[in-house]
């Protein structure tokens, strides 16, 4: 039987589901497999054309020599230009896409900018708004199976902005949100997987993307700030949750 609330799975996706109603659905999800199952599929697919999109380039030497040869004499005429041009683009990208291997990384990188991206362009970024810790690490009680701490800000650039539940890799996780000048940062918080590794920071789609592993959870840092800066918030997160 088709859940009722099926039909909601893209507006929450693309949050543009009203407060009351995104924090409805969220509570659903926690009951649902196939709404949840239908919101991880959505996801995984923003993912996968993301990715796909930006993850091959033919390399220079070979779009040189496509070049050469469909121009010889480089006496191309504008119907040319216009007509086969388009299909020798293509074709480089099938050539990429078959030549260049994918670089291996972690999934999850690419599903979490894309969540920051959203929350970027939402009407309302965060399910539960406060500049206070103490107002919002308990608003995710109960809402998570895990629990973490939050940075005290106090003589730092970085403002707390709030926070919201999300999901990326079938699980649930948190998305803690703050800014620092003009800048936003998100914090990603899941539970640890076996497979988890140590990531080096890294630039995707010109966000910085930081991951570590402390204390069997699996933080997530983007942010489109500056990448020394923005650390200044993945060590006040390292050592609030020290043991």
């Amino acid at each position: 039987m088709t859940c009722q609330w099926r039909e909601k799975v893209p507006l929450y996706v693309d949050d543009e589901l009203a407060l009351d109603e995104r924090q409805a659905f969220a509570n659903h999800l926690s009951s649902c497999s196939e709404c949840f199952l239908a919101v991880t599929a959505e996801m995984e697919l923003r993912k996968a054309i993301r990715v796909s999109g930006k993850a091959f380039s033919a390399p220079p030497d070979l779009r040189a020599a496509i070049y050469r040869s469909l121009h010889p004499e480089r006496t191309a005429s504008r119907l040319w230009q216009w007509t086969l041009a388009p299909l020798c683009a293509v074709l480089l990208a099938v050539i990429g896409f078959l030549l260049i291997p994918r670089t291996k990384g972690d999934p999850m990188m690419a599903a979490l900018v894309d969540q920051h991206v959203t929350t970027l362009a939402s009407e309302h970024p965060v399910d539960v708004v406060s500049d206070n810790f103490h107002n919002v690490r308990p608003w995710f009680q109960g809402k998570l199976p895990f629990t973490f701490s939050m940075p005290e800000l106090k003589d730092t650039p970085l403002t707390l902005v709030g926070g919201k539940v999300v999901y990326a890799g079938r699980a649930p996780g948190a998305e803690v949100l703050y800014t620092m000048r003009q800048h936003r940062i998100s914090i990603f918080v899941f539970q640890a997987k076996e497979t988890d590794s140590s990531s080096r920071p890294d630039r995707d789609l010109n966000f910085n993307v930081v991951s570590w592993t402390q204390n069997g959870l699996r933080y997530y840092m983007v942010t489109d700030a500056n990448g020394a800066e923005a650390g200044k918030l993945v060590d006040l997160f390292r050592t609030a949750n020290r043991s």
